[in-house]
């Protein structure tokens, strides 16, 4: 029987796997995180054109990235007045002709937006919001000539020289688009994938938060981050409020990005997907939540890049202290699959070569790692079962459980916690454990098929977590093993 190399994701044969291997990049964008928090209720066609303004400062970025200088993106000589001034070409927002007279009116609406952003009080050492228009000045230039001089025909009596030119308010450029608080990466095209609004905006600031795995935001900045709620200039007063109750709120808002993104991330569209929970007082359950905690999954993409990115790290790692050789390499690379742990395995091969000196210390690790990799090869497959079945097999040592797949399960037990009850839980659900994932199965260790009979009375209540712990594409199967 064929040896299983991991899962799918991380196949040889993997599309995206490849591309990202042959030192290819999917169209990225590095973003001023400050520039992320920008507030305000934007349409597709405007988050676009925002992303579009970073995108002009994409060199300039990197090479401040590349030199160390996380400060402004702009000089005072690409200043006039007060103004910054960018020329963006419509073919970058993806914008048909016959769209021009919709991302007119995008723009209209743009510029009259009042958009919020948190600047920070060195003497004070406060934060605090400040509310304007941020765009100075948005033109469609036209022609009413050729490059020879000659009339344009054209029915409207104007054509477009296919640009827009934007002027920002410095005092808000300096602000937003600055360095100095850190910078994040994501997908340039995301507009064009979304059909929710407000989804490339959630997507682009859970960006920031992706190496923590999860960020708390407080409710009320949230709702004002969506642009649902607004305060009067002076931020005394409420003056719009279009979801009063948090039911509303979550079920209008929060769950069609949810499932958007849940989408686009099982696709591999997107690196990550989420899920949330509403944070209350202590001792509260009910109305208003204080904040709202999103928890960042990654999906097939974010998991692709992120195994493609740790093999080069250990690859550059293997040949600078081993000088590996290539083909010592490909021999290796060919077993290590997603969430395989080497740390261990490295520090004891370190104490092995400095006791053993062996003369030939590439041909050495290899074989070391090499026999390793091969007893941590996932157990020959057994059989099961669909789905919700129980079938018995004899006693057999327990399979090596991925620890990645591991801290999945964790999640998933305690959402069941916290939804189920703790009664429940002790009863019926400590007594069962993650045993084995094969392929796109999900197995659960089962004492008996009362307990198993338990799970299926209540798994409805759950499999949504089982879902977004383990991705859509997951099956869950019990098996009876007493532990």
């Amino acid at each position: 029987m064929a040896k299983k190399k991991g899962p799918s994701i991380i196949s040889k044969t993997n599309e995206l796997v490849q591309y990202l291997s042959q030192g290819n990049d999917l169209d990225f964008i590095m973003n001023p995180i400050s520039y992320t928090q920008i507030r305000g209720n934007f349409s597709l066609v405007q988050t676009n054109l925002m992303i579009a303004i970073i995108a002009q400062l994409q060199d300039r970025i990197k090479e401040q990235l590349n030199i160390g200088e996380q400060t402004m993106l702009f000089k005072p000589e690409d200043l006039s007045g007060n103004l910054l001034n960018f020329e963006i070409p419509l073919k970058e927002l993806g914008i048909s002709p016959k769209k021009y007279g919709e991302l007119e009116a995008a723009c209209e609406a743009l510029m009259h937006v009042d958009m919020s952003y948190k600047r920070y009080d060195e003497v004070d050492g406060v934060d605090y919001y400040v509310m304007q228009n941020i765009f100075h000045k948005i033109e469609f230039p036209t022609a009413e000539v050729n490059a020879e001089g000659e009339k344009i025909a054209y029915k409207s009596g104007v054509r477009r020289k296919g640009v827009i030119k934007i002027q920002m308010v410095d005092e808000s450029a300096r602000e937003i688009l600055n360095l100095r608080k850190g910078y994040t990466r994501h997908l340039r095209g995301i507009t064009s994938l979304c059909r929710s609004p407000r989804t490339p905006r959630l997507y682009i600031y859970l960006s920031a938060w992706r190496k923590i795995g999860k960020c708390t935001v407080n409710y009320i900045d949230l709702k004002e981050f969506f642009g649902v709620l607004k305060f009067s200039r002076d931020r005394k007063r409420v003056v719009e409020n279009k979801y009063i109750k948090y039911g509303a709120f979550h079920r209008d808002v929060l769950d069609p990005v949810l499932r958007e993104m849940r989408k686009l991330s099982d696709e591999g569209k997107v690196e990550f997907c989420f899920d949330y929970e509403p944070v209350y007082p202590r001792g509260v359950t009910r109305g208003d939540p204080d904040s709202i905690c999103f928890h960042i999954i990654e999906g097939k993409m974010g998991m692709a890049q992120q195994h493609d990115s740790y093999m080069g790290r250990l690859h550059s790692s293997l040949i600078t202290k081993y000088g590996l050789q290539p083909m010592e390499w490909e021999r290796l690379s060919a077993l290590i699959y997603e969430g395989l742990d080497l740390t261990d395995e490295l520090a004891r091969l370190d104490r092995l070569i400095e006791e053993k000196q062996p003369d030939n210390v590439h041909a050495y690790a290899t074989e070391v790692l090499y026999r390793w990799l091969k007893e941590h090869q996932a157990s020959p497959e057994l059989s099961f079962d669909e789905a919700m079945e129980v079938k018995e097999e004899p006693v057999v040592e327990r399979p090596y459980v991925q620890p990645m797949f591991k801290e999945k399960w964790a999640f998933w037990m305690q959402k069941s916690r916290e939804r189920l009850g703790e009664e429940f839980y002790k009863t019926y659900m400590e007594c069962c454990d993650l045993w084995a994932v094969r392929d796109k199965k999900v197995l659960v260790s089962v004492p008996n098929d009362f307990v198993r009979e338990k799970w299926e009375e209540h798994i409805g209540e759950i499999i949504s977590y089982f879902f977004t712990a383990f991705g859509q594409d997951r099956t869950l199967a019990y098996y009876r093993q007493d532990l």
